[in-house]
């Protein structure tokens, strides 16, 4: 998709761009408009519960360091948490038109990565996954294999947005990230507790169950470092390699800390 304001004369291409949303005015002037558009699904991804948390900001914010947005940042995570739908849908269409077939798949691992970065898929990020399978083509059957390699587990079946069990989840995992967030302020009597939750974290990362033997560990680590490391993402720009950076990084950390803890 070529973004471009045309008409034969000053007049013409004056009421064109009034035509233009905000959105597309600022990704027609931008540097970079698939890598904008990538940041800006990653940050839907990442807004997808609701808001999007400290440690969601930061990882959003290396992302866009990495690929030099600069203050198209603060615009992006915008539209992003206001849910624009225009601008997502042009986002969405770029993506679409740039990433296909093999790049397509790239595309969808990376993007896995970025949703399961606290090692839980919360529900709109369910539906985000799928919905940017079927963008891509990518049937369901393939989904399912993309996500299973992408993590060591099933991807789960969606919950229903018209059930109350679905809105009392996202009341749940708001409440759990806010208590997550107390513990690693709170004094060291809770040092115990916090270094259990970091090793549930930490597994679960790896796609184990918790207290899995260090040969499990170790296999997931290999495989999980493999699917996700940042040279695959070349091709994708740069805002993927960050953020396969960012996943391999993680799961690197997980690593590290259950071969010293577990």
């Amino acid at each position: 998709m070529i973004l471009t304001v045309a008409g034969s004369n000053e007049s013409e291409r004056m009421k064109a761009a009034e035509r233009l949303t905000e959105f597309e005015v600022f990704l027609a002037r931008s540097h970079n408009p698939l890598g904008t558009s990538v940041l800006l699904i990653l940050a839907w991804i990442a807004a997808s519960d609701g808001d999007i948390d400290t440690a969601e900001r930061q990882q959003l914010q290396q992302i866009s360091q990495a690929s030099g947005h600069g203050p198209e940042f603060e615009r992006v995570v915008r539209c992003a948490g206001k849910r624009d739908l225009g601008a997502l849908q042009l986002a969405c269409e770029l993506v679409r038109d740039h990433f296909q077939g093999d790049q397509g798949l790239l595309f969808l691992q990376m993007a896995i990565g970025v949703a399961i970065a606290d090692g839980v898929l919360r529900p709109g990020e369910n539906f985000i996954l799928r919905f940017l399978g079927d963008l891509l083509r990518i049937d369901r059957g393939r989904l399912d294999e993309i996500f299973a390699e992408a993590t060591g587990r099933s991807l789960p079946e969606p919950s229903d947005p018209s059930s109350a069990a679905f809105w009392q989840e996202k009341d749940r995992a708001r409440r759990q990230r806010r208590d997550d967030g107390a513990s690693k302020t709170s004094g060291p009597n809770n040092d115990s507790s916090r270094l259990d939750q970091n090793a549930v974290h930490a597994y679960a990362t790896l796609g184990l169950e918790y207290g899995a033997p260090i040969e499990s560990v170790k296999r997931a680590y290999r495989r999980l470092a493999q699917v996700h490391h940042p040279d695959k993402f070349s091709a994708l720009g740069s805002e993927s390699v960050a953020a396969a950076t960012s996943t391999f990084k993680r799961i690197h950390g997980a690593y590290q800390y259950l071969l010293d803890h577990a």
